[in-house]
């Protein structure tokens, strides 16, 4: 092949480089023409619906068009993360993905057929606290004295979860690692049943979504050592993080976040990100998601897409040191 053939060849090749960025920017610039779908792979009422509901209503004033909120629930969140893997990346369909579908169920269930590589992180929304509680009659007033007490009584302290690969699951097994004891883990339908035997001294400790477990705190009906996230919760600033009284490495935010399918123009993730960004900002929009518990967080698209590679990668090796599967 001569120098005039290989010119002409990379010249092409330019050429139709070029002309394909022009044509994606070109879309971007035409974008949004039409309703936006906002997937959420849970059922109506529940945190990551109100949050696809609010970023809903607020795109859809900043756009000029309708946001429709879809749920599409089942397997964990697995069915609508799958199936917005496999949309049209458009800029039309997007899903409200977050630690569990996003992260933990792809991580553990090999039966999964999506991953990170599937979606273009648009922006994190916002986090739910996580709160480590355990029965009052456990004879330590602070997480030092509680570690030691629990380091003292290996194998006889029995932690709650709602079940194998969930992330309440994963907690009892990471901490029963950083602690270096045997914790037995019992399995659960949800956070009524754990509570229920949380307070009968059935399990003794929980790692378990804030807002549900306030109420029970401050009533002294249970006592906790600690919220598993980077800083203090809004909505109980007198809890201390975990990190701060010296157990590191412990963050277990559940967080919700925004993705769109792979392949979607970076114009109109930049643009779902600013947007998303200012949204969050809002003082009105801020405080209705604040009063549930949940933390806002606002970022740009990269930041997520770290988080979201860190964790997977994060929960792939702790399924394979403790031989943790979902099916």
């Amino acid at each position: 092949m001569n120098l005039a053939t290989v010119a002409r060849r990379l010249a092409r090749a330019a050429l139709a480089a070029g002309l394909a960025l022009a044509a994606s920017a070109a879309a971007a610039q035409a974008w949004p023409s039409k309703p936006i779908t906002i997937v959420s792979p849970y059922p109506a009422g529940g945190i990551t619906d109100l949050l696809s509901r609010i970023v809903g209503e607020e795109y859809a004033k900043v756009f000029g068009h309708p946001v429709v909120v879809e749920n599409r629930t089942g397997a964990g969140g697995a069915i609508a993360l799958a199936a917005v893997a496999k949309a049209a990346p458009d800029g039309y369909t997007l899903v409200m993905g977050g630690s569990a579908p996003s992260v933990i169920v792809p991580a553990l269930n090999r039966n999964v057929s999506y991953g990170p590589k599937d979606f273009e992180a648009i922006g994190y929304v916002a986090g739910l606290p996580i709160v480590l509680v355990a029965h009052p009659s456990i004879p330590a007033a602070k997480l030092d004295e509680f570690l030691a007490y629990v380091r003292a009584n290996s194998g006889k302290l029995n932690c709650g979860h709602h079940g194998i690969g969930t992330g309440t699951h994963l907690a009892c097994v990471q901490f029963a690692r950083m602690t270096g004891t045997t914790i037995p883990d019992v399995g659960y339908k949800g956070a009524p049943q754990v509570n229920a035997d949380l307070l009968a001294n059935r399990v003794q400790l929980y790692f378990a979504t804030l807002p549900t477990q306030i109420g029970y705190v401050r009533a002294g009906q249970m006592r906790a050592y600690g919220v598993a996230s980077p800083e203090r919760a809004p909505a109980a600033p007198e809890i201390p993080t975990l990190e701060e009284q010296g157990l590191r490495g412990l963050n277990l935010d559940t967080w919700n976040a925004l993705y769109a399918p792979a392949g979607t123009p970076r114009p109109i993730i930049q643009r779902l990100n600013a947007e998303l960004v200012k949204i969050l900002n809002r003082p009105e929009v801020r405080k209705r998601i604040e009063a549930t518990g949940s933390i806002v967080r606002p970022g740009s698209a990269e930041a997520l897409a770290r988080l979201t590679a860190d964790e997977y990668a994060n929960y792939r090796k702790l399924a394979a040191d403790a031989n943790i599967r979902m099916e």
